[in-house]
């Protein structure tokens, strides 16, 4: 009996590497993700946000904490409006990434990161986090969830 219940979660569960590592049958293009996080720095500029909008799922949700305590979230449109209006100041604006992570599965990936938002003279830290998933035309961002450190 024993035997035939070790082998029904066999059955079950999904094979999983020692080392935690994803299996190569879901190993995914870890190359792939981590260049669409470097294009996701690389083209965050005014001259380029358009290309930045296409690292994006045409359906991507965009949710952060307000400062009165409720949860924004922005669809595509909305969120690269917002970013396009800080470039249209004319003022340098740049964002960094620090402490990235990338967990990769099945044709997805989940990226943290600390960031680092620079604008108008100041600095501004806070968390983000990222969806990725990949389809026949590579890497989308299909989720983006991001919080300033103090509020």
């Amino acid at each position: 009996m024993l035997r035939l219940v070790i082998a029904a979660i066999a059955l079950f569960v999904p094979p999983f590497s020692a080392s935690g590592q994803e299996t190569d049958a879901c190993a995914g293009d870890r190359a792939g993700a981590e260049r669409l996080m470097a294009e996701y720095i690389e083209l965050y500029t005014g001259p380029t946000i358009d290309r930045w909008r296409e690292l994006f799922h045409p359906s991507v949700l965009v949710a952060f904490p307000s400062q009165d305590g409720s949860i924004q979230v922005r669809n595509l449109d909305e969120f690269v409006a917002r970013q396009k209006g800080h470039f249209a100041t004319g003022r340098p604006i740049s964002e960094r990434l620090e402490n990235v992570r990338v967990d990769m599965g099945c044709s997805i990936a989940r990226v943290s990161a600390d960031f680092v938002f620079m604008g108008e003279g100041d600095e501004r830290r806070g968390k983000l986090g990222l969806h990725l998933a990949a389809d026949r035309s590579g890497w989308r961002i299909v989720s983006v969830l991001f919080s300033y450190d103090g509020g």
